[in-house]
């Protein structure tokens, strides 16, 4: 391969009959609605700047089958099809890889995301495949080399005489300003929406930050951040890797960039958008004039009076509170360090200025789980009254602390972690909760809130706008079925 010549094609790969189209973003749950995968497109952006030429197909997105999928292959000259994979894709991409060979035999597979970095040697199902393990920047500004001589790379895993090789990781990008703007030109941006945002224009997802300084037990954090804690992990002896940040004016040079381009909503993925309020309101200082509206993720302890305040005024629409339980010994057994009056004092803030507060409700999280403390969250989130709730199960991910103590208590009930729907399945049977129970008690909890008439009289909006409408439904059932 000659460097300034590479062509590079990111696929997420057809699923198929009978299969649910895995959410790649944050990884650990079937797509509700198509958020764009913006860690993909970073790497996308740091490989046009070394050269190479790129193009991404949204398999799934843009209803292209199995079919499709292999003509476009036959008549392609890519030479790299690059897949950014999750838990619950890792069969349908390894599947995809094996067809790509058998069509275009001197094609060259790479992979990338958390299940690669987790496991770079279930990826490596042939010499003709490498795998990039944590944050892919430096890797993919030396593709060249990463398939010309391997050995060179940092954080590349690959085969070499039959066995394979995993080089020393490539350690943590430190100057996250340094990157380029990821490659949204790639996207067919008209197919991507978010139903919080209600009649949207052009919406996109945007990151400033990555990792989270909190260490709770169970966290799988977005999917970029949880291969970025993988890698480092693997290296540090279990220790977290620190919190990065990008600078406030990159931040809101990027939101001017988007509105420019006519981007109307922006869905911010970090882990805690509020880890430094300071920042945060400078950022939200920077952007209030744009009219561009935006939404993030935050703990409820990180928002003051101030700092809503000052996102109401930047346009915020939305906050998803990561809250897990409203048992205070459930917080501390799984490490939270959080207060439970914190969440409805946030809760409240958000209401007052006119944001929607969503909470992430974690059923399971820890073993002392019980009928009783799962009734008590249940009750207790719903009395906040939040614009949404999200009760999910609380699976414990390969590489998380929770993890762990799970095997080592024999909580799986396959003796191991296997993919699933965290809306619909439990992979664990607690010792006050089965496997069953845990599952009735996330469906029941999802159903007593959104058909309240509370929340079914809050969404009647939707009524005057079919399209919406339409999208809300499809997502609500997915979700509730």
């Amino acid at each position: 391969m000659t460097f300034r010549k590479l062509k590079i094609t990111f696929v997420d790969p057809p699923v198929g009959p009978g299969r649910r189209t895995p959410e790649r973003v944050f990884g650990c749950t079937f797509g509700l609605y198509p958020m764009p995968n913006i860690f993909l497109l970073y790497a996308a952006a740091v490989a046009q700047r070394a050269g190479c030429q790129t193009r991404y197909i949204n398999c799934p997105l843009e209803k292209w089958d199995r079919s499709k999928w292999e003509n476009f292959v036959r008549a392609d000259d890519s030479d790299i099809y690059a897949i950014y994979s999750v838990n619950l894709a890792r069969q349908i991409d390894l599947e995809s890889a094996g067809r790509i060979f058998s069509i275009r035999p001197a094609a060259r597979d790479l992979f990338f995301g958390p299940a690669p970095t987790y496991d770079p040697a279930g990826y490596l199902i042939d010499s003709r495949c490498v795998v990039v393990r944590g944050e892919p920047e430096t890797a993919f500004g030396r593709l060249g080399e990463l398939f010309e001589n391997p050995s060179t790379v940092a954080g590349a895993s690959f085969i070499a005489n039959c066995a394979a090789v995993h080089n020393p990781p490539a350690g943590l990008v430190e100057d996250l300003d340094s990157l380029p703007l990821p490659a949204r030109g790639l996207l067919k941006r008209e197919l991507y929406f978010n139903p919080k945002f209600g009649r949207t224009g052009a919406f996109t997802a945007m990151l400033t930050s990555r990792g989270c300084p909190h260490r709770c037990v169970f966290c799988v954090p977005n999917s970029l951040s949880f291969a970025r804690e993988l890698e480092h992990k693997a290296a540090a002896g279990g220790r977290k890797p620190p919190y990065r940040a990008r600078g406030p004016q990159s931040v809101i040079d990027e939101f001017r960039a988007l509105k420019a381009e006519g981007y109307t909503h922006v869905s911010i993925i970090d882990d805690e958008f509020a880890v430094q309020p300071r920042r945060a309101i400078e950022i939200c200082e920077g952007i209030a004039g744009l009219g561009v509206r935006w939404g993030c993720l935050a703990r409820a302890d990180s928002l003051d009076g101030p700092l809503v305040a000052e996102m109401a005024r930047a346009g915020c629409k939305y906050v998803d509170l990561g809250v897990e339980s409203l048992d205070q010994a459930i917080l501390d057994d799984i490490g939270k360090n959080l207060d439970v009056a914190a969440v409805a004092r946030a809760v409240g803030l958000l209401k007052r200025s006119g944001i929607a507060a969503k909470l992430n409700i974690l059923i399971g999280a820890s073993p002392k789980e019980t009928p009783q403390t799962v009734s008590r969250t249940v009750r207790a989130a719903i009395a906040l009254k939040p614009d949404s709730i999200m009760f999910s199960i609380c699976n414990p991910f390969p590489g998380t602390e929770y993890y762990e103590q799970a095997r080592k208590a024999g909580l799986f009930v396959r003796g191991d972690y296997y993919p699933v729907d965290v809306q619909k399945e439990s992979t664990i049977s607690l010792p006050h909760l089965s496997k069953r129970q845990l599952e009735k008690a996330v469906r029941r909890a999802n159903l007593r809130f959104f058909l309240s008439p509370r929340v079914l009289a809050g969404n009647l909006w939707r009524l005057a706008w079919p399209s919406q409408a339409v999208k809300a439904i499809v997502a609500l059932w997915r979700k509730l079925a």
